[in-house]
């Protein structure tokens, strides 16, 4: 993971193949978020959440290395940036939870989140404080492993243009979140959500083609992680 671009330009068959790849990962966590949202299917969302997750962090690094022939690395974080997105991550902790005590009652149906969340069991204590402790500490890393590093990383080189990249993917980081938003909150909820949601992403996006490293993104998104499941949280148990 620790390839980064050096030259912008690809050959057709370069493109072709950076292309493909981005599709097979970008569809994923929408194939995820239709059936658990949308189809409601239960034991079936699980069992597909479970293989999309596989898939999404198979694929990238199978198609890094085998198909283009790139070396393995841990993304290191050897450019500094720990504060930056720290401090951008308390920003988004701030608005998160702003709109949330102005606009919380107006945006979000609680009793529909309850039934979204009662079919996977995760209405208990204990298996939704689970359920955070995997978004904020490995989904979150595995959503920077393959929307920043791998998504962003295609973007800019199908580009040329960090902001380009920059704006594609949060796009389509938002594609899937938008979906899932559908379910439970009302449409002018949705959009304010949706955009909340794709500025996070473009933000995230920038800070790892910044610094390079998705670990130093990942201090940001874990703290927007944190703010929404708290809010979650919230609804589901109380205080």
């Amino acid at each position: 993971m620790g390839t980064e671009l050096r030259d912008s330009s690809l050959s057709s068959h370069g493109r072709s193949t950076a292309l493909l790849g981005l599709i097979l990962v970008a569809i994923a966590p929408t194939v995820s978020i239709i059936t658990g949202f949308v189809f409601k299917a239960g034991l079936l969302a699980v069992l597909v959440f479970c293989i999309t997750k596989v898939w999404l962090f198979g694929l990238p690094a199978y198609w890094h290395m085998k198909v283009e022939g790139k070396p393995f690395a841990w993304s290191p974080p050897k450019n500094g940036g720990w504060l930056v997105s720290l401090g951008l991550g308390i920003g988004i902790i701030l608005v998160i939870i702003g709109a949330y005590v102005l606009l919380g009652e107006m945006m979000i149906d609680q009793q529909t989140l309850y039934e979204l969340l009662e079919p996977v069991g995760l209405t208990t204590p204990t298996k939704l404080a689970g359920a955070i402790l995997f978004w904020v500490f490995i989904n979150s890393v595995l959503e920077e492993y393959v929307f920043r590093w791998f998504i962003t990383s295609k973007l800019e080189e199908l580009t040329g243009r960090k902001w380009t990249a920059v704006f594609l993917s949060a796009g389509i980081f938002t594609f899937h979140h938008t979906i899932a938003l559908m379910m439970f909150i009302n449409p002018l909820g949705t959009f304010i959500a949706s955009l909340g949601v794709f500025i996070g992403g473009a933000i995230f996006s920038w800070i790892y083609l910044q610094y390079r490293s998705i670990w130093v993104a990942w201090v940001a998104h874990a703290c927007a992680d944190i703010a929404v499941f708290g809010i979650a949280w919230h609804l589901i148990i109380g205080f």
